[in-house]
């Protein structure tokens, strides 16, 4: 009798370990309006955002993409380490063949993580077009959460995580990916900086601002600049075109009257939507995955008169900080926990871009069940141009950030990075010393919209590399140049990256596999050969005890001088990867560049995928 338990609960665990999600995902082109405004764009399965895939930690998944576009695409799991399924990562000339009109494609790969990700095409720009949903894992049983850690009920919170929402946050243009990019040729300005409105969950409106809120909200730094020139942020918000010709263009040519008045200059209000969060009032505890989807922007993220427990950075758990507001870059995620101790009505959810070209933002509700009211679509959000608060759904929370992302008093307390550590800790004790050390200049090539991660400008050819990189012995003159490079397995790697050059913007850098320590970051010029010898020289600037862990790292702006930021990685699935900044323009101009890794272990592609 025993026995036979034993062999069956053998079965079962078994059964269970190897269960599979199964998904289809169905790509569409068509005509849509998320903030009012009607445009061509991508619909996954007939809805934008496309779907939520929820899956449980040690599932394996499939997902069947099936494209019935007009154009290639392929779609990246981001931030899922694809741990001995290279060749599921999605990025077309280096994973797989671009999926052609009317093809199926099926990823195949094991969710040994858990926690909040996103998935998003990798073809070009389509990401602007709106091809992107959640993926949402679910932690195994008996998994260690940090949630003690809170002071609260810890039963509460662990159900406020079982029907954690995703949140995703956007920036939207009323031009398709492909126009945008003809209009960044004709000009030779990199004009896509300029967008039309932020979503939250697919749901926003084009807000224009007042020339008084617009003057009032001026970036200082930006300011004498427009000054000196008799300039003004333009009524969309923008930094003039004139301004980046003269910021970013250097010597290249450029044609600014090829910009049609509405990219940059011309704000119309359209009635587009909010997105509701509606919680009951009996409630204690919510939990969100705020999860960046934006092609441009970095947003600040805060929740009228509730803190945010973060739990969890990048699908992965931290030791709890409490915090008001969130810097949110492209591609990051952050789960919170809202303690719903406050009187029932409607708070306001602040969504801000910080990016110095643009003023703009948007507004959602968190609501109370019994205090939800009706809204109608309004576009102007409670702003001080609105005059008749009979014409719009007045949100009388208090906030924690203004229009422009920025803290309203000094008591209001933005997340760290620097205090982020993992739960459970992460980087091994002594600290490995780095195997390979690959130092990258990221800047400008030629003109405002050419970018380099290494000092080249990754050519998008490569898309369309037929065996893609993945089913070729590797090769490091294949790509070859400043955008290659290769590791060998069971291998540490210290990546630094460096911006030598002023005005340049936060670069958020994403690595596909496997995450990497954020080891150290600095103002200045980065003078060394080696991590070990920055270390000796700048011991304050590095941490090698307990590095925040992530899949996105975003670089230091250099408003007032040069800056670095160093990260370090464990070579532990081979495979061809790209390392890219992950805002849209800068990727699809060129900032990205091929990760060889564990060229003494290339993995074997399944049969099925060489067809």
């Amino acid at each position: 009798m025993h026995s036979f338990l034993a062999l069956w609960l053998c079965i079962a665990t078994y059964a269970i370990a190897t269960k599979t999600s199964r998904f289809t995902l169905e790509l569409t082109w068509g005509t849509g309006s998320p903030d009012g405004f009607e445009r061509e764009m991508i619909f996954i399965n007939g809805q934008f955002p496309g779907p939520t895939l929820e899956i449980t930690q040690g599932d394996w998944v499939e997902i069947d993409v099936v494209n019935n576009m007009p154009f290639n695409s392929t779609i990246h799991a981001h931030g899922i380490e694809q741990i001995n399924t290279p060749w599921a990562d999605g990025v077309p000339g280096f994973s797989q063949r671009p999926i052609q009109p009317g093809d199926t494609f099926t990823y195949k790969w094991h969710a040994h993580q858990y926690g909040s990700y996103f998935y998003h095409a990798h073809s070009r720009g389509q990401i602007d077009d709106g091809c992107y949903g959640a993926i949402l894992i679910k932690p195994k049983h008996g998994l260690a959460k940090p949630f003690d850690k809170i002071g609260a009920d810890v039963k509460a919170l662990e159900e406020a995580e079982s029907k954690i929402q995703p949140l995703l946050l956007s920036d939207w243009r009323h031009t398709t990916s492909q126009h945008t990019w003809e209009l960044q040729l004709a000009s030779g300005l990199e004009s896509s900086v300029c967008m039309d409105s932020l979503l939250v969950n697919g749901k926003g409106a084009v807000n224009c601002w007042s020339r008084e809120d617009l003057d009032r909200f001026t970036n200082p730094g930006i300011g004498p600049v427009l000054e000196q020139n008799g300039w003004q942020m333009t009524d969309k918000g923008c930094l003039p075109p004139e301004a980046l010709e003269l910021l970013l263009a250097g010597d290249s040519e450029t044609n600014i009257d090829a910009l049609p008045e509405e990219i940059f200059e011309v704000c119309t209000p359209t009635q587009g939507s909010r997105e509701v969060i509606k919680v009951p009032h009996k409630a204690k505890w919510l939990a969100l995955d705020i999860i960046s989807t934006a092609g441009i922007d970095s947003f600040s993220f805060s929740i009228d008169e509730h803190p945010l427990w973060i739990f969890a950075v990048d699908g992965g758990y931290i030791e709890p900080l409490k915090v008001d507001a969130i810097t949110v870059a492209n591609g990051d995620r952050y789960s919170v926990f809202v303690q719903l101790d406050k009187p029932a009505k409607n708070y306001g959810v602040r969504v801000a871009s910080v990016a110095l070209v643009q003023l703009i933002d948007t507004t959602a509700v968190l609501s109370y069940e019994s205090g939800w009211g009706n809204y109608r679509n309004s576009t102007c959000h409670g702003h001080s141009y609105c005059e008749d608060d009979d014409d719009v759904d007045t949100i009388t929370s208090t906030p924690s950030i203004n229009q422009a992302g920025l803290a309203i008093s000094d008591n209001v307390t933005f997340f760290n990075q620097a205090q982020m550590v993992a739960f459970p800790p992460q980087f091994p004790q002594p600290a490995p010393e780095a195997d390979q050390t690959f130092i990258m200049s990221l800047l400008t090539v030629g003109n405002s919209y050419t970018w380099a991660l290494n000092g080249s400008a990754f050519n998008h050819a490569i898309d369309d590399e037929d065996p893609p990189l993945l089913y070729q012995e590797p090769n490091p003159n294949n790509p070859g140049g400043d955008i290659t490079i290769v590791t060998k397995n069971d291998t540490w790697v210290d990546l630094v990256f460096t911006v030598t050059t002023l005005n340049q913007p936060p670069h958020p850098i994403h690595k596909h596999s496997n995450k990497a320590f954020i080891i150290g970051q600095g103002v200045g010029n980065w003078t060394w050969s080696t991590v070990a010898e920055a270390a000796a020289a700048n011991p304050g600037a590095f941490n090698l005890v307990t590095p925040p862990y992530r899949d996105g790292f975003v670089t230091p702006p250099t408003t007032t001088a040069n800056t670095w930021l160093a990260v370090r990685y464990h070579v532990v699935n081979p495979g061809a990867f790209m390392l890219h900044c992950h805002i849209q323009s800068h990727l699809n101009g060129g900032m990205a560049m091929a990760m060889l890794d564990g060229v003494d272990e290339w993995p074997e592609v399944p049969g099925e995928y060489k067809k």
